[in-house]
């Protein structure tokens, strides 16, 4: 490694972490504006964070052609029923995470850098092993296990949670939901598709650390549930962070993971990286909408993490009511209530 402290610092109007949705959607709202932008990613390629290539409908409303593969149904399943349950339009689309990134770069203007991860941080310049960049405005992309939210001293711990899951190598065939209050507390089971070729079956539950002995229990559930051989097949496990802090800082921002933005009831999160970032660069360019987007979205986030700390309590009603409705969410009441909630949760609010 070179001797830093004798390189020339590159100047930069804005420096971002992370080449996910929200570092390249920051990018790419930022093109044309005559800032100058470096993106830094630690990964070689795009698309590397480990999680599903999902879009709901609040992703690329721009694109009407080839959305990804469409989903129209599901089946939801608690420890004694499983039922189906279609629509009459598509609810998600699978594209894959390193499709929905290539989209995003393609309209970016930013010198993009990857194999480039982040050494070290500090109020004027970010460091890596080939240079130091100072920076007039600094947005933290970087996920759930963010340097630049480090930086800020900023904790994560509530909401956060963690995700256990085997890969298999073949399109998705069936999306599943599992509501499992009697087994685990504050999970869900699932089976959804990575990208286009590959299927993830696996747990979701909250904790601030990593807890090995929930895991254990959980690939116990996962290779029973699904019928799979656990040790013959890839697996992966992720942290999220809906632990929302704050968006600005002063000249330093945080969107999607880094900053929380991620919905803890249905887990979604590329959405919420896109429109964070798309805030935050409108914000740095002066425009009021940047604000006026990042206040709304924090509004509803807040509304999201009250419903999730209701539904994962096995003390309170509505973690039972939701056992109740996935018995059999395809008639009388139950269907209508189901429409009525998952659409909600799927369409979000208008922002």
């Amino acid at each position: 490694m070179a001797n830093l402290s004798l390189v020339r610092v590159q100047p930069y109007d804005v420096i971002v972490v992370g080449a996910g949705p929200g570092g390249l959607s920051c990018a790419k709202h930022l093109a044309g504006s005559g800032k100058r932008v470096l993106v830094l990613e630690k990964s070689a390629e795009l698309g590397q964070k480990i999680c599903s290539g999902l879009i709901s409908p609040k992703a690329f409303p721009e694109q009407k052609q080839d959305r990804g593969v469409p989903w129209t149904g599901l089946s939801v399943a608690t420890h004694q029923s499983k039922r189906f349950v279609s629509f009459d339009r598509p609810f998600l689309w699978t594209l894959g995470r390193k499709e929905i990134e290539g989209r995003l770069l393609a309209d970016c203007t930013a010198e993009v850098r990857f194999s480039e991860p982040v050494r070290r941080i500090t109020r004027d310049f970010v460091e890596t092993d080939h240079g130091r960049y100072a920076y007039q405005h600094l947005v933290g992309a970087d996920g759930s296990l963010s340097k630049v939210r480090k930086h800020l001293g900023l904790p994560s711990e509530d909401v956060v949670g963690w995700a256990f899951h085997y890969i298999l190598d073949r399109p998705c065939e069936e999306f599943q939901m599992h509501w499992v209050p009697r087994e685990f507390k504050g999970a869900y089971g699932y089976m959804m598709p990575k990208n286009r070729n590959q299927t993830m079956v696996g747990l979701a539950w909250s904790g601030v650390g990593f807890d090995a002995e929930v895991a254990a229990k959980a690939k116990q559930w996962i290779a029973r549930t699904f019928d799979i051989d656990p040790e013959g097949t890839p697996h992966e496990a992720m942290k999220g962070n809906a632990d929302y802090r704050g968006w600005r800082f002063g000249n330093t921002y945080l969107v999607g993971d880094a900053g929380g933005f991620l919905n803890p009831v249905t887990t979604e999160g590329i959405w919420f990286a896109m429109r964070s970032g798309e805030g935050v660069a409108k914000f740095i360019l002066g425009k009021p909408e940047g604000e006026q987007i990042m206040v709304k979205m924090v509004a509803e986030h807040r509304k999201q993490v009250r419903i999730f700390k209701l539904m994962t309590d096995r003390r309170l009603p509505l973690c039972w009511l939701i056992e109740w409705l996935f018995r059999n969410p395809a008639q009388g009441l139950r269907r209508r209530l189901f429409q009525r909630i998952f659409w909600r949760l799927i369409a979000g609010p208008a922002t």
